[in-house]
């Protein structure tokens, strides 16, 4: 959904979850659990735009305690169904909310990592900008994000927009306290007739002050 912080409305994402959307594929994207394999994140974890929760409980079922926060009370729903008939090890770790994940400032931190399966490819510069700048101060120092995006442009409106190498080392730079671990091409995985997958980027940043 590319519109303003100061119009975000759930709307269009809760009318989507009432069936299954294309970028719920029943599991964590691979690019990112492999990230996430390669550079161990620590807790507590915020998951940004958690949709239905696959990641967040994949995160939980390790031992790491993981807040969900999604701003469609639609996909919390399910994915408050899906915690609860979870192994236990994963429903006592993790907790759903609906808020706006776009602030994570506003949210119980500090974190030790902030995982982002489709939600900053979401936005325009401005909103990616005040984003970085607001998880600079919910990361704990040496907390990690991890971003998996659309690497192309859609003409489709309210579409993902293009995540590009050059802006993510810029707003991850280390001049801002930064550090970049991985950045890289990847795949995203999506449900459709077509096409099982979308060129993405996958990065791993650290918080260095």
């Amino acid at each position: 959904m590319s519109i303003s912080d100061s119009r975000r409305s759930s709307a269009p994402f809760d009318s989507t979850y009432r069936e299954t959307p294309p970028w719920d594929i029943g599991e964590p994207q691979p690019a990112l659990l492999a990230l996430l394999d390669e550079y161990p994140p620590t807790g507590p974890v915020l998951d940004v735009g958690c949709g239905t929760g696959e990641l967040a409980l994949a995160l939980a079922q390790r031992g790491l305690a993981v807040l969900g926060v999604d701003l469609a009370e639609a996909a919390i729903t399910q994915a408050r169904a899906k915690a609860a008939t979870a192994a236990p090890g994963a429903g006592r770790w993790v907790e759903f909310r609906v808020g706006d994940a776009l602030h994570p400032t506003l949210l119980p931190g500090p974190f030790g990592a902030v995982v982002d399966s489709g939600f900053f490819h979401l936005f325009g510069p401005l909103e990616r900008e005040r984003f970085a700048h607001e998880l600079a101060a919910a990361l704990a120092p040496g907390g990690r994000y991890y971003l998996l995006g659309f690497a192309i442009a859609s003409p489709l409106p309210n579409a993902p927009r293009q995540v590009l190498e050059s802006e993510l080392r810029a707003l991850f730079a280390p001049e801002r306290g930064w550090r970049v671990l991985a950045l890289r091409p990847a795949r995203f995985l999506i449900r459709s007739a077509r096409s099982n997958d979308v060129p993405a980027i996958a990065a791993c940043v650290e918080r260095a002050t």
